[in-house]
């Protein structure tokens, strides 16, 4: 009986990676694995999550985006990808949403960890409510995680003042 109970809770810990579920953020001490930053605001964070069922977490989109696309860090194939979404997050807590799903707003003007002006929101509504509530960051594009992918392919996010990329890999 004890041994079958034993089983119960141990698949149920495991079950969420199984799943595909986020992993769990620990804001101050997580190191993004591109820029080696310290991760201090969840409200920018990224986290992708290799084959092998491990986290690696990012302090800007930008970073992500980069090293997806080969400007820098160790390779990385990434079999789930999320986003904070920036409406949503607390600078201690993200709310996590799939990169796919996800609004990616750009204006040079924003400031972020990395100088990228990257925001992400789960829904245009949220993005929208945003630029209400802060108008001078009113006039950026709005892109899907696939078009900032494809963008990114033919130049870093990631501005060459604050990280300048190696050249990009084969």
């Amino acid at each position: 009986m004890e041994r079958r109970r034993f089983l119960w809770v141990l698949a149920g810990s495991l079950l969420p990676w199984a799943r595909g579920a986020p992993r769990a953020l620990r804001v101050g001490v997580e190191a993004c694995p591109y820029c080696f930053m310290t991760l201090l605001d969840a409200r920018h964070a990224a986290q992708a999550v290799n084959p092998q069922g491990k986290a690696f977490f990012y302090d800007d989109p930008a970073c992500l985006l980069d090293q997806l696309n080969g400007w820098g860090g160790p390779s990385l194939r990434a079999r789930e990808v999320y986003l904070a979404d920036y409406g949503e997050s607390t600078r201690s807590e993200p709310r996590w949403v799939p990169a796919e799903g996800a609004l990616l707003y750009h204006h040079p003007r924003i400031r972020t960890p990395m100088g990228s002006g990257l925001l992400a929101f789960a829904r245009r509504e949220a993005l929208e409510s945003h630029l209400r509530e802060r108008p001078e960051r009113a006039g950026g594009r709005v892109l899907s995680w696939a078009q900032a992918l494809k963008e990114g392919g033919k130049r870093p996010w990631v501005p060459a003042a604050f990280f300048p990329p190696p050249p990009k890999a084969p």
